[in-house]
């Protein structure tokens, strides 16, 4: 079940984005390392605790740290099982926004507003492509964006979005 959630999470066409306020340690943090925008309260902290509790990475711990961290700093992240500040986090890249803790709702509300009112078909084909780009050739990372870039062209979306350019307004995506 959990592996199923974290595939989920990774296979939701939509971006998903963590708040995390307070201590994220084990599958905890790689629940929200598996979201595509990470914000952090200033008071959060980060763990790979499983080595602390006799286990080995879980919740896609494996493929995530070293694809966010590098090879190393998983290795030592997940070793150690040390806890990490938010602003730690933050130089490390794992979050992508450290905000003070009395403003993580707002700032997570804005991100989503943002995000909902976007492209849908748009931003899911960015994420299925970053998603998957460390596991292709770049000659075929361009063959895939040529042909996602071709379907997006004739989206009911993209039309919409020459129309507003045109007429100086924000466009209204529908996912068509």
């Amino acid at each position: 079940e959990i592996n199923a959630l974290a595939l989920a999470i990774h296979e939701l066409p939509q971006p998903a984005i963590a708040a995390v306020n307070g201590v994220a340690a084990g599958a905890g943090a790689n629940l929200a390392l598996g979201c595509d925008l990470i914000v952090a309260g200033e008071s959060a902290r980060f763990s790979q605790i499983f080595a602390q509790r006799g286990l080995s990475v879980a919740f896609g711990g494996s493929w995530l740290l070293p694809r966010l961290l590098g090879l190393h700093k998983a290795k030592a992240l997940a070793f150690f099982a040390e806890i990490i500040t938010a602003a730690e986090a933050a130089e490390f890249g794992i979050v992508n926004r450290v905000v003070p803790d009395d403003a993580l709702a707002d700032q997570v509300q804005d991100w989503a507003r943002r995000l909902a009112a976007g492209p849908p078909l748009a931003l899911a084909a960015m994420k299925h492509a970053l998603n998957d780009g460390l596991n292709l050739t770049f000659s075929d990372a361009l063959d895939r964006e040529a042909v996602t870039q071709a379907g997006l062209f004739t989206s009911r979306d993209a039309a919409e979005a020459s129309h507003a350019f045109v007429e100086k307004r924000r466009p209204t995506f529908r996912g068509e």
